[in-house]
C-alpha cells in the first residue's frame, strides 16, 4: 500500500466524518421537541352535567313579530326525488 492510497483513503474517511458531523448539527438544529403552543384552558366546575338541570331557556324571541314574519319557501319537508344517472360512467 502506497502512501498515495493511504491519504485518499484518509481524506475519504475525513469527508464522510465531517459529513456526519455537519449532519447532526443541521439535524439536531432543525428538529424541535413537540410542545403545544397554547396550554389548553383549565376544567372548570361550572360546565359539569349538573348545572345542565338549572337551564332555563327563555322563549320569548319565538314571540317576536321579526321571527313570526319568517316565510317557508319550496318543500318543506323536502322530498326525495329520483336523481343522479345509475350509471354515472355512462353518457
Amino acid at each position: 500500500m502506497t502512501s498515495a492510497q493511504t491519504s485518499s483513503k484518509l481524506y475519504i474517511a475525513l469527508i464522510v466524518l465531517i459529513g456526519l458531523v455537519g449532519g447532526y448539527i443541521m439535524y439536531s438544529q432543525w428538529i424541535q421537541p413537540a410542545e403545544i403552543p397554547v396550554p389548553p384552558p383549565a376544567i372548570s366546575t361550572q360546565d359539569s352535567p349538573t348545572t345542565l338541570k338549572n337551564i332555563k331557556i327563555d322563549f320569548k324571541v319565538l314571540d317576536d313579530s321579526v321571527y313570526k314574519a319568517l316565510i317557508t319557501s319550496g318543500e318543506s319537508p323536502v322530498n326525495p326525488g329520483a336523481t343522479g344517472k345509475k350509471d354515472i360512467f355512462a353518457p
